[in-house]
């Protein structure tokens, strides 16, 4: 009985753990949506319309990241493995925001 006890006890942390990444997903989310926010109001402040347009260019692509990010972690179909892409592509998110803001400050 103890041993069927256990057994159900580590089944349950097992699955609980796994479980754990998506709850991670949504904070990098956030991070990345600030990071776009703040890269679209520097933009939005950059005189030079040419240099305005790659800024753009970059931000539209952290907005597919972040997107793509939301769908691995809404449909995750192969399990805690997209919940790892989730939050990877929601770092290639934030990596181009960060990159675009620090464009559009120079």
């Amino acid at each position: 009985m103890k041993t069927a006890i256990a057994a159900a006890a580590l089944a349950a942390g097992l699955t609980l753990a796994g479980n754990a990444a998506a709850f991670e997903c949504p904070a990098h989310f956030a991070e990345a949506q600030s990071a776009i926010d703040a890269a679209t109001e520097a933009m939005n402040a950059m005189p030079d319309e040419a240099d305005k347009g790659l800024v753009h260019s970059l931000i539209d692509d952290a907005k597919m990241w972040l997107e793509s990010a939301h769908h691995n972690h809404e449909k995750p179909a192969a399990g805690k493995f997209d919940h790892a892409r989730s939050i990877a592509k929601a770092h290639a998110a934030q990596g181009y925001a960060m990159s675009a803001g620090m464009m559009a400050k120079r």
